[in-house]
């Protein structure tokens, strides 16, 4: 009897539940509920057109696409496949139609950054002091974020917790082109405070880096890392302006070394931002120790005790590095008072160099014990001119580095999608001659920038400038400025003309390449306007009289090996 019971109470629920699926799959049914639906987004969206919608097995509401705007009437600006409620089987029992857990389903961000796609699961609840929303959010890298935000009468309060985001997570705009980490993610954690229609926003946050590596043809041969770093400070939103800004904020550099972080992005079309950096005090052997190897100096490399003092501003859009502001400043006195205290660094004496990395036995004497150096005091002085003025007119006043240069290559290498290119200083260039490869890569130009900051702290310009004189390439297997003036002109290079030394200044960049000209005996027409150019810059700065630059333009060129 009792099983017979059982089974007749079994039809009954499966009647019911089969006559409670014909009902709510009807046409009119699912008009109706996509007319709630859209009832319920207006407040918030507007009109928002709601195509499908429709009540599963399982009694969970599900619909999509959806094409949402910022605020009622604006276009769209976020698009989600797919969304499915189920209710909360207590409340549904008593009449109530409450969701207990809503899922997005393929959640995408169009403007003003492109983010998504996303999954997202979210529990609502209600309780005396407003609505809250817990819930975690899976992104389209693998990354994952925790929320749970609670609105009340005074506004909205949030907590997001992010975990294991890595390049495929962050907005386009932001992601480092041809590059990729390989190992290691970002994590953060955000407390903030919103009013209710979100038109103002304040928080605390904290962002973490564990163990990154970071690879791609333009870093370098080989991944670059463990990098590991920490930012916290106070972030604000101001909707009226679409402006999120930065304040008392700060970034480890390695080594621990604290940096000053401030700087406010617009969400507009071209995303605008400012960006500011300030370290009071970097310890240039604790920021050395600090450094991955592969973006510290070689050991050869000098290494100065003390501290010195940067600061970089830019600003621009985001997406349009040609267009940037760059104001910098690098303070070298704490590093140069404290090497003016220990013993003279090697490379102010002589020392062997090998200038050659296919032939690591051919040496290079730097000093005086070699017939083919040259002192730079024994130079003519439009030798010396024509070579800075080519290369680093600003050698003299600068602390290595020539900001608005660097800002024009930066400029240039991202807009052709390649690898910083131009833009070295003087120093920067004996700095890859001395310890560095030729390679073409972003760790080197770090590697690079790391030991000229220590060699303007230990070398007097005019011994930087001699070493670069007389380790510079001028041809193929051709290094110094005696052994140039011999190949190409047969004379000594006390004995260059002014013509003739800007000639030997405008191969620099690439003397390999430019030595075919050797052959014919002569430069090409094209080049010869080059070197005049030269001339006439050398003329500007003073360092030729208006009767040499006569003199000059009027004089031809010929080389030896003609």
């Amino acid at each position: 009897m009792r099983r017979r019971h059982a089974l007749i109470a079994a039809a009954a629920v499966l009647a019911a539940y089969a006559a409670a699926q014909a009902a709510v799959s009807t046409s009119g049914v699912r008009a109706r509920l996509r007319a709630r639906i859209e009832a319920a987004l207006a407040p918030r969206f507007g009109d928002v057109a709601v195509p499908d919608a429709r009540i599963d097995a399982l009694f969970r509401v599900s619909f999509g696409p959806l094409a949402l705007p910022l605020r009622p009437g604006g276009a769209p600006v976020a698009r989600v496949e797919r969304v499915r409620v189920r209710p909360a089987l207590l409340a549904l029992l008593r009449g109530r139609v409450e969701p207990a857990k809503v899922e997005l389903r393929g959640a995408t961000l169009s403007s003003p950054v492109a983010i998504g796609p996303l999954d997202a699961d979210l529990f609502p609840a209600r309780g005396a002091g407003g609505d809250r929303i817990a819930g975690a959010v899976r992104l389209a890298g693998g990354g994952r974020l925790a929320l749970d935000v609670a609105r009340g009468e005074t506004g909205i309060a949030a907590h997001v917790r992010g975990e294991g985001i890595g390049p495929r997570d962050l907005p386009g705009a932001f992601r480092a082109p041809s590059a990729a980490a390989v190992a290691g993610a970002l994590g953060f954690e955000l407390d903030a405070q919103a009013a209710s229609d979100l038109s103002r926003a304040r928080g605390t946050f904290r962002i973490t880096a564990r163990g990154v590596a970071v690879g791609g043809s333009r870093i370098g041969p080989e991944p670059v890392g463990p990098l590991a770093t920490e930012a916290r400070g106070v972030a604000a939103w101001d909707g009226r302006t679409r402006r999120l800004s930065l304040r008392d904020a700060t970034i480890a550099a390695p080594g621990g070394i604290p940096v000053a972080l401030a700087g406010e992005l617009r969400l507009d079309a071209d995303l605008p931002f400012s960006l500011a950096l300030r370290a009071d005090r970097v310890d240039y052997a604790a920021l050395v120790a600090g450094l991955p190897p592969s973006l510290g100096p070689p050991p050869a490399a000098p290494r100065p005790a003390g501290a010195f003092a940067a600061r970089l501003e830019v600003s621009g859009p985001l997406a349009a590095p040609a267009a940037w502001a760059v104001e910098a400043a690098l303070d070298l006195s704490g590093l140069r008072a404290a090497g003016r205290k220990g013993p003279p660094p090697p490379l102010a004496a002589p020392f062997v160099h090998h200038p050659d990395p296919a032939d690591p036995r051919r040496e290079l004497l730097v000093g005086p014990g070699n017939p083919e150096f040259v002192p730079l005091a024994e130079l003519p002085e439009h030798v010396v001119r024509a070579v800075t003025t080519s290369e680093d007119a600003g050698f003299f006043g600068h602390s290595g580095f020539d900001f608005d240069e660097l800002r024009n290559a930066l400029a240039e290498g991202a807009e052709a999608g390649r690898v910083v290119r131009g833009g070295s200083t003087i120093t920067q260039q004996v700095a890859k001659n001395l310890f560095l490869s030729q390679e073409r890569t972003l760790a080197r130009k770090v590697r690079e920038a790391v030991i000229a900051i220590a060699l303007e702290a230990s070398l007097p310009k005019q011994r930087l400038l001699e070493i670069y004189l007389n380790v510079a390439e001028w041809g193929p297997g051709l290094w110094g400025i005696g052994p140039a003036a011999r190949h190409w002109f047969g004379k000594d290079a006390r004995e260059l003309t002014a013509k003739e030394a800007a000639f030997l200044a405008s191969i620099i960049p690439n003397p390999v390449r430019y030595h075919s000209m050797y052959e014919r005996g002569s430069p090409s027409e094209r080049w010869e306007a080059h070197v005049n150019d030269l001339l006439f810059k050398m003329t500007e700065q003073g360092a030729l009289s208006d009767d040499q630059l006569v003199e000059g333009l009027e004089a031809p060129l010929y080389f030896t090996g003609g």
